[in-house]
């Protein structure tokens, strides 16, 4: 079995030469530079440690005993298409090195060859080798994140929640998502729908809210004509229209209860009948629904029927308020001033920034109207903004400035403290939260983070020592960029 390539391993040079000294000599030079070394003095045997092993470089001479060096090359990237191969010849003729260069070769490296050159070529390769590794992997991340590309946060909670719905995404269980107004269940059920196997066919939404009763059946069901006053054709429903993909009743409890019933029916028996017609037409969808209510509160004042939410509670899904993951603020404020700052064109050489006291202020907020809020509230201040502005806490909206913590939920610190006391302790929840969401978006790199944050390294790594956090590096981060 070929070794796997993990991207923090230390990466392989086979060398294959017939000149036993030269091949010795190779290997101690490289074994210093870090490299794990595999040797062979004959083509065949080379084949099979390739076979084996998948080294990440290949190091071969042109003219071997038992085989032409190019034939080497050709088995060995057909075995594996990223394997780096540098030939190595006693000739240094133009024509034996554009043949190589022309069957795949890396690069050639003449007889005789210092040390040092040596050492240029392999790190070169091997530069080669890690940015191919790390392309691999943020290529892996965004196919396994693509799904959830809308949804932002690196709380706990939201992790958490994010799992679960990578978890769920892939079967066709029904999935029920509560939430306060302004969360965003409707971008989780289309993450959801992203992520299954329906992504393809349609994701039609639904708010049953937004509907009177005597229409929400017939946007439901469709309706034949002659069903009903204006009724001059026959309409097909959302439902028909949903067929192989995914539909989401959004605001579930504000549906009437005896069509609630008829839902439940559609739902059970997989077929709808349109409005004024008597034809049962069969239909393909995975539920999605939602409501800002406590669901099993609803039941009890009659509101949603119980078997309605038991059918439509197979998987229970929480989308926590904005108050609960504050971790999350600066990140999403941060996503909302570049979006509204490329839709105003206010993103111009110098992009526009919040400044410590906006975010301290964002951070305190209640935010009761949730994400919904703070990104009306970004947009609001874009738009008021010039291309460049730091914007500082005077520019946001009086309500966020003044903290809205009177009527609000628990604000984030113990506001009975003497000023002093309570605006440091403010401040370092702030500071630690921000740290941890700007190294986890920089995976660890220092010098990134501080160029995506505007401070020193130094500030960083003092931050990093105060709070007593330890950051796991990219083995494969260029020196420097700790």
């Amino acid at each position: 079995m070929a070794a796997s390539r993990e991207t923090d391993a230390p990466l392989t040079v086979l060398i294959v030469d017939d000149e036993e000294l030269l091949v010795r000599s190779c290997s101690r030079i490289l074994e210093v530079e870090g490299f794990r070394v595999l040797t062979a003095t004959r083509g065949r045997d080379a084949i099979d440690l390739a076979r084996r092993y998948r080294p990440d470089i290949i190091l071969a001479d042109l003219m071997l005993p038992d085989l032409d060096g190019l034939e080497l090359l050709r088995e060995a990237r057909r075995n594996d298409p990223n394997v780096l191969v540098i030939m190595i010849t006693g000739f240094a003729t133009v024509d034996s090195s554009i043949e190589a260069i022309k069957a795949g070769a890396y690069d050639y490296i003449p007889k005789p060859f210092t040390a040092t050159q040596l050492q240029i070529l392999i790190g070169r390769a091997a530069s080669q080798v890690r940015l191919a590794r790390d392309n691999e992997r943020l290529r892996g991340q965004l196919r396994e994140r693509s799904s959830l590309e809308d949804v932002i946060g690196v709380s706990q909670p939201m992790l958490k929640l994010s799992e679960l719905v990578l978890r769920v995404a892939p079967t066709d269980a029904s999935v029920f998502i509560r939430g306060e107004s302004g969360t965003g269940k409707e971008l989780i059920a289309r993450s959801i729908h992203r992520h299954s196997r329906r992504a393809d066919a349609p994701f039609v939404a639904v708010n049953c809210a937004a509907f009177p009763e005597n229409l929400l059946e017939s946007e439901l069901f469709g309706h034949e004509k002659g069903a009903f006053t204006g009724a001059d054709e026959a309409k097909r429903g959302l439902m028909e229209y949903a067929s192989g993909g995914t539909f989401f009743l959004d605001e579930i409890c504000e549906m009437d209860l005896d069509l609630q019933a008829k839902l439940l029916r559609v739902l059970q028996e997989r077929r709808i009948r349109r409005v004024g017609g008597e034809k049962e037409i069969p239909i393909d969808i995975r539920v999605i629904a939602a409501t800002n209510r406590e669901p099993e509160e609803a039941v009890s004042r009659g509101l949603l029927r119980q078997d309605l939410f038991f059918r439509l509670n197979v998987v229970p899904l929480r989308v926590p308020p904005l108050r609960e993951r504050r971790e999350d603020i600066p990140l999403l404020a941060q996503h909302f001033l570049r979006r509204y700052a490329e839709q105003y064109e206010r993103d111009g050489v110098a992009p526009l920034r919040l400044s410590s006291d906006a975010v301290r202020a964002l951070m305190l907020y209640s935010w009761p109207g949730n994400v919904r809020e703070l990104q009306n509230a970004m947009e609001r201040v874009v738009s008021l903004a010039s291309t460049g502005e730091e914007i500082g806490a005077e520019d946001l909206p009086e309500e966020i400035r003044a903290g809205g913590l009177a009527d609000g939920p628990a604000p984030l610190v113990d506001m009975t403290l003497p000023y002093h006391e309570a605006k440091e302790r403010a401040l370092e929840a702030f500071e630690r939260s921000y740290l941890r969401s700007l190294l986890a978006r920089s995976d660890g790199n220092i010098s990134h983070a501080a160029r995506e944050a505007g401070i020193d390294r130094k500030t960083i790594h003092r931050l990093l020592k105060k709070y007593g956090l330890r950051v796991r590096l990219d083995p494969h981060v260029a020196a420097g960029d700790d």
